[in-house]
Formats: C-alpha cells, sequence, structure tokens
C-alpha cells in the first residue's frame, strides 16, 4: 500500500513539473477592443492609400505599447519617446525586426477612425504610416480624467 501511494505521488509529482516546464513564458496579453480598432483603422488606411502585404497586429508591441501608454496616463512618463529605446530592445531580442517607428498622442476623443485622422492629417506622421512595416501594436491607457494616451509601434520584420 505504501509502495503504490509512493509511485502515485510520484507521478504526480513528475506530472505537475512537466507541465510547468511545458508553459508558455510570455504572458498572455488582452488585447483591448479599441487597440483592436486602432490598429483595423491603420490598416484600413494604408490598403486605401494602395500599401499592400503582410500587416499584423504583433501581440509582443501590443504589450510594449500598451506599457508604455500606461506609464503615461499613471504620471510615471511624460508625452515623449523617453525610455522608448528600452521597449525597443525588448521587442527586438524577441521578434527581431527594424525600421522602428513610434507613434504616440493623448487625446479625449472616443472613436477609433478620429483617433487615426489626427496622425494622418499631418503631412508628415501621414507619410511615416504610410512606410515600410509588417508589424504593428497599439496600447491605449485611460487616465482618471478620461483622457487617452495612445501609442503606436510599427516596424518591418522580414
Amino acid at each position: 500500500m505504501k509502495r503504490t501511494l509512493r509511485i502515485l505521488v510520484t507521478a504526480v509529482v513528475l506530472f505537475s513539473l512537466g507541465t510547468q516546464s511545458c508553459e508558455d513564458s510570455e504572458p498572455f496579453v488582452n488585447v483591448k477592443a479599441i487597440e483592436n480598432s486602432i490598429y483595423n483603422e491603420i490598416k484600413s488606411y494604408r490598403e486605401t492609400n494602395e500599401v499592400t502585404g503582410n500587416f499584423v497586429h504583433q501581440f509582443v508591441m501590443v504589450k510594449e505599447a500598451q506599457l508604455i501608454s500606461a506609464r503615461i496616463a499613471f504620471g510615471d512618463q511624460t508625452l515623449d519617446t523617453t525610455g522608448i529605446g528600452d521597449h525597443w530592445a525588448i521587442i527586438h531580442d524577441k521578434i527581431g525586426g527594424y525600421n522602428d517607428l513610434t507613434l504616440m498622442q493623448s487625446t479625449t476623443e472616443t472613436e477609433p477612425a478620429e483617433i487615426v485622422a489626427a496622425w494622418t492629417a499631418d503631412s508628415a506622421t501621414n507619410a511615416m504610416i504610410l512606410g515600410d512595416f509588417s508589424q504593428c501594436g497599439v496600447g491605449v491607457e485611460y487616465d482618471n480624467a478620461s483622457v487617452a494616451y495612445v501609442t503606436v509601434l510599427m516596424m518591418l520584420v522580414d
């Protein structure tokens, strides 16, 4: 009886250790509806302007964009690219890529089309959005006054 119990306990321990070692080391990324909608607006805008090819909403980039937006919303960072290199380093370590673009804005606008229009209305930013990119990550976080801090990261992965 003791031997059977010992074998059973050993089997359970080995099974639990084995299942833990197979887990994905990346935490789950929850993409908000507004983030997905902004990505879809950017993708649609690019397609309307005949920029075709692979352009995906990349979860590693979403996570980093969310972190940037959250730091701004919670007052830990100003609305600028201070420290953005650290986020890009994480992205490049995980998925590679180059041709980095970071877009940021604060807005009380709730419509994704209007958020994207704020960038496309400016000729310099518009040209950037239509650049050579295959990956995109959108992060949105709100402060206590319901101001949205939007971060869009785009890059090219061959």
